[in-house]
């Protein structure tokens, strides 16, 4: 089993589709005509000539009623050369996945001592030790009010909401790092803190989620339709990273939107 990167999950692809490829080709040079096709111009038109026998090299001329055996040679001479192709792309693609190891370079550091890991800044982590590093993160959380209503994960964090003890189960259940109400900056000043800062572990990309919740309220709308603005206009903040769910007290948050969410940005 291959540790997934992204080019590596490529290469991985690239080495399945080249295989359905194979399989297709091979069916069609089961199915083709024998012999070859040789092509021939006179008075600036094609001529087809079907060659079955070594000792005629000039072959059989084709007629124009019989074209489809021309086209079906043709093919046939085409996936001879592609299918060789695709096998030698395979062959190469094996050797490389056989003699790669993508924890190789992870491993120099983890092989360190103890000692000697103090003093050295890594150039490769372990996806374990980068998600260490990144949970770690020093940051203050916002404060609640005495009077708010007390909600906690299965983590035992306290959240603002029951759809946000939906959302952060669902990260824990899909093994998603994240953070609660982690700050956003733009030029160095804090201008929000979305509910959860969430890692793409597999791309080593963070997102930000924001559950709005309370839609129906008209004070709450504007406040967060001013957030989501400064969101737009801030200039260290990449937008298609924000995530975004809502709900009003008539139509509650889906889980299943929760659940889609995680796959498409986080996993």
């Amino acid at each position: 089993m291959y540790k997934t990167t992204p080019w590596l999950s490529e290469l991985i692809k690239l080495k399945e589709e080249n295989h359905m490829h194979m399989q297709r080709i091979s069916m069609r040079l089961e199915n083709a005509p024998e012999g070859s096709l040789r092509v021939s111009s006179k008075w600036n038109k094609q001529q087809y000539y079907h060659k079955t026998d070594s000792d005629n090299p000039r072959g059989k001329y084709i007629t124009v009623q019989d074209h489809y055996l021309a086209v079906r040679l043709a093919q046939k001479d085409y996936d001879t050369r592609l299918l060789k192709v695709l096998n030698e792309q395979q062959k190469a693609i094996e050797r490389f996945l056989n003699d790669f190891d993508p924890e190789a370079a992870e491993q120099v550091f983890i092989n360190l001592s103890e000692q000697r890991k103090a003093l050295v800044t890594p150039e490769h982590l372990s996806d374990g030790e980068f998600i260490r590093q990144w949970m770690n993160q020093p940051y203050t959380r916002l404060g609640f009010k005495e009077d708010e209503q007390e909600f906690y994960t299965a983590k035992g964090e306290r959240v603002r909401s029951k759809s946000e003890i939906l959302i952060a189960d669902a990260l824990l259940r899909n093994k998603v790092p994240y953070l609660c109400e982690y700050p956003v900056y733009n030029n160095d000043v804090i201008f929000a803190a979305p509910d959860f800062k969430c890692l793409n572990v597999r791309l080593r990309k963070e997102y930000y989620w924001e559950h709005l919740g309370k839609l129906g309220d008209q004070g709450y709308s504007d406040r967060n339709v001013k957030k989501l603005e400064k969101y737009s206009l801030a200039d260290d903040f990449d937008e298609s990273r924000l995530i975004l769910t809502f709900e009003t007290d008539s139509h509650p948050l889906n889980t299943r939107v929760i659940d889609e969410k995680i796959r498409r940005y986080l996993l």
